[in-house]
């Protein structure tokens, strides 16, 4: 989904957020756009491991952590989203074997896993991009999808 804004003002339990529109009504989600969102969700602790180092990251990141734990958990036990346990669903979990649900854990796991390691590498691939855009947003607080466009393509925002 494209970007509509980012802030750093905190709102309520949050220290900063970015707003997501869709393009038009969605009723299905490919497996792409699933993980997509679960990539957009690790990248903010990803940055803070990246800026600032494994020791210092921050409790921030959690609701983020919560969200894509949840698209996961849904792509193995609702969309039928894992190679490894199939095209099937599990409504109950607390009801399934110890090695079902060991096997559902391990999946969301991966899944997570993998994201955070795709956030990664984006971010490094694009650091001189994700430099330009936090010094945008320090200076700005708030960036409309017009403004992080032009920050992106390495441009200089009109002092506003």
């Amino acid at each position: 989904m494209p970007i509509n804004k980012a802030t750093i003002m905190p709102r309520g339990p949050t220290l900063g957020h970015v707003s997501l529109l869709p393009e038009n009504d969605r009723w299905n989600e490919t497996r792409a756009q699933l993980l997509a969102q679960m990539d957009v969700s690790m990248g903010g602790r990803v940055a803070e491991e990246l800026i600032f180092g494994t020791d210092h990251i921050t409790t921030g990141a959690s609701s983020d952590f919560d969200n894509a734990t949840k698209i996961a958990k849904r792509m193995v036990t609702k969309f039928g989203m894992s190679e490894k346990l199939g095209v099937m669903t599990y409504s109950d979990t607390g009801k399934l074997s110890p090695e079902t649900q060991s096997a559902i854990e391990q999946e969301i796991r991966i899944l997570l896993r993998d994201s955070y390691e795709r956030a990664k590498h984006i971010l490094k691939t694009h650091a001189k991009e994700h430099k330009n855009l936090a010094e945008a947003l320090l200076t700005y607080e708030t960036l409309d999808a017009k403004e992080i466009q032009i920050v992106l393509e390495g441009k200089k925002l009109e002092v506003r």
